[in-house]
């Protein structure tokens, strides 16, 4: 799908990060770099107040790695100046998606299967984590 048709001057300008994505930073994996690589710019970051508010359940977690997981994404999410966008009720992946189809120019970051597969359906691009390659390739753009 190209971007330009969609009435995106940008292509691709904004990439909205999913929980488990986020989760990677705590395994050494530079989630932020990769997706810049992938693309071949500087995306803006972008995160929904439903994966912050997921991100802050996960930090009160009583298992270690995922509350350190947690406290790192949150702590990097402030540091590299992401924007946090309000989403109306439902998960996180709702938001996710509803974002994704109000801004054409703007492709999801995820290492959720399901979350993956619901971008797809839909036809949009996004970013998945391959673990053999231990970063993010982009599909279908």
């Amino acid at each position: 799908m190209e971007a330009g048709r969609l009435g995106c001057s940008e292509r691709l300008a904004r990439v909205v990060y999913d929980t488990s994505v986020l989760m990677l930073l705590y395994d050494g994996v530079d989630v932020f770099e990769e997706a810049a690589n992938a693309l071949l710019s500087r995306p803006e970051c972008v995160v929904t107040s439903r994966t912050v508010e997921e991100l802050r359940r996960l930090a009160s977690s009583r298992s270690a790695r995922k509350r350190r997981a947690a406290l790192l994404a949150l702590r990097e999410i402030e540091r590299r100046g992401c924007r946090v966008v309000d989403s109306p009720g439902g998960t996180s992946d709702d938001a996710i998606l509803a974002y994704l189809a109000r801004d054409p120019c703007a492709v999801a970051a995820t290492a959720d299967r399901e979350l993956r597969r619901r971008i797809r359906e839909m036809g949009l691009p996004h970013l998945f984590y391959k673990h053999d390659r231990r970063g993010l390739v982009l599909e279908g753009a």
